[in-house]
């Protein structure tokens, strides 16, 4: 058995490895051939058996085109006084904007109902800018690519001048002995994919507990790319780095070894707005009894939010034409369709509303939750990220009787959505706070660019929509031969009685 001290050693070998690894790669990377295909034409398509023929109807392209509409709203917002913190930020005017628009999509699509429920936000964290830039020896490099995790402190309007320091990973052995009180700490991490507080095993939670006056993690995927963490339960101002800026403050700090050690200048201006507004969108398409289907998404995303959560948007919208088209007498079951808001903010908004009120799913069958439901598969080789032409394998969630979890698998398997060998033992993402009140499911899945500016519709392949959404409505039509005892969990179905 390796001991603690020992192993934070074998930690820190591995990393000064993966670091002059990295640099032997990016050194190496080449560019890759020329392409000889499109890739938003050449994506994998899976073919259709006769009988999910009339499946075919909800074409991914068609769904793309609202990924481009929603994400074209966020670039807009960008453009007009926002250009650090942006997106479709909940109680902004891009919030409102895509509201009306999917107000608009579900009167087309000829939903009844259609209405907006207006919801009082709580005060709102807005950074209002910030900067940060570091320098020794003479030379000072702006570090662009900073990005403050949601809900984190402000400076001083005079801002905050910092000893940088360099604690590699961040392990218990790279902080043992280190005396960070009061200093901006940089930490690389290769945990790629996470935006959250417990990055690197908590590393941000260690530094603070040591004093940090500042705190910057450094993601370890190539580029600059800018990162939107939630909150991570920091007390100082704490941000998110791109590669590139991180090893620039890196050699900075490697450099000055033995002489006056960088300082890091840090502004972030942090406003709390209180009285904002967001809300959620309703439509309903009416069944011939008084049981219920819920279909959510939510609506608000950071940077273009392609994936999270315009993919999901479309997919809803996707499952709102299909059965709009079959007649109501033949739709056994109504459906309610809600785009979601408080979801980016930590507000929960619709979602705590749902879970106060739960007589409304007294006679659900079935909440679909449609959250990042196609992106496509990026890969980490060489250096660089590179493309493909197939989509990511999604995590998935069911929660109702074995015979829910088989209509899901089949319908999974009938329309080529890949997933991860086993489902989730619970739902988080949007439905977190009322899943167990019904019957439920979701997929939901980012790639390496999730919550970046890299985020863009590019990388929502068309297929992948094409297939969640054919997916979503083989489920809905299957559940709906079926009676709700069918549906709930044996011990659902006692609680019910």
């Amino acid at each position: 058995m390796i001991g603690h001290g020992r192993l934070d050693v074998v930690k820190s070998s591995v990393f000064l490895a993966l670091s002059l690894v990295w640099v032997t790669s990016v050194a190496s990377a080449q560019e890759p051939a020329k392409p000889l295909y499109v890739l938003e034409d050449s994506y994998l398509r899976w073919r259709l058996l006769p009988a999910e023929q009339a499946y075919l109807s909800i074409d991914g392209k068609h769904l793309k085109q609202y990924v481009e509409d929603l994400t074209a709203i966020s670039r807009r917002y960008r453009d007009h006084g926002h250009p650090q913190f942006w997106g479709r930020i909940t109680g902004t005017e891009a919030d409102a904007e895509n509201a009306q628009w999917l107000l608009d999509k579900f009167r087309k699509i000829g939903l009844s109902d259609v209405r907006e429920q207006s919801l009082d936000l709580p005060p709102q964290w807005v950074p209002a800018s910030w900067s940060v830039s570091a320098s020794a020896s003479g030379k000072t490099v702006a570090l662009e690519s900073a990005q403050p995790t949601s809900t984190s402190p402000g400076t001083p309007a005079s801002g905050l001048d910092l000893e940088a320091v360099d604690v590699a990973l961040a392990s218990e052995g790279d902080l043992a002995g280190r005396d960070l009180r009061g200093k901006a700490v940089f930490f690389y991490s290769a945990d790629y994919t996470s935006r959250q507080a417990p990055i690197s095993d908590y590393a941000i939670k260690r530094i603070g507990d040591r004093g940090a006056a500042a705190i910057f993690v450094i993601v370890g995927l190539p580029g600059n790319l800018r990162t939107q963490f939630y909150p991570v339960g920091s007390t100082v101002p704490t941000f998110s780095l791109g590669l590139q800026d991180g090893v620039a403050i890196r050699d900075l700090i490697g450099q000055s070894r033995g002489g006056q050690p960088p300082r890091v200048k840090i502004r972030l201006d942090v406003k709390t707005v209180p009285n904002l507004k967001t809300a959620t969108v309703w439509g309903s398409l009416p069944g011939t009894g008084d049981e219920t289907i819920f279909v959510v998404a939510h609506r608000d995303g950071w940077f273009e939010g392609a994936t999270d959560n315009a993919s999901g948007v479309a997919t809803m919208l996707g499952l709102a034409e299909y059965f709009a088209k079959i007649p109501r007498e033949q739709r056994r079951r109504t459906i309610h369709f809600l785009g979601t808001s408080g979801h980016h903010d930590n507000s929960g908004m619709t979602g705590h509303w749902l879970a106060d009120h739960k007589e409304m799913f007294a006679k659900t069958a079935l909440i679909i939750n449609c959250e990042h439901t196609s992106a496509e598969q990026l890969v980490y080789r060489g250096g660089v990220i590179r493309r493909t032409n197939t989509t990511v394998p999604l995590r998935w969630y069911v929660g109702g009787s074995p015979r829910l979890e088989q209509i899901v698998v089949k319908a999974y398997d009938a329309f080529g959505v890949a997933t991860y060998a086993e489902p989730e033992p619970s739902a988080g993402g949007e439905m977190g706070p009322y899943y167990q009140l019904a019957p439920s499911l979701q997929l939901i899945e980012g790639n390496l660019y999730w919550h970046s500016d890299r985020e863009t519709a590019e990388v929502v392949p068309p297929t992948g929509l094409a297939a969640s959404t054919r997916a979503y409505a083989k489920i809905i039509t299957d559940v709906n031969q079926l009676g709700l005892k069918d549906l709930l969990r044996p011990q659902a179905t006692e609680a019910r009685r």
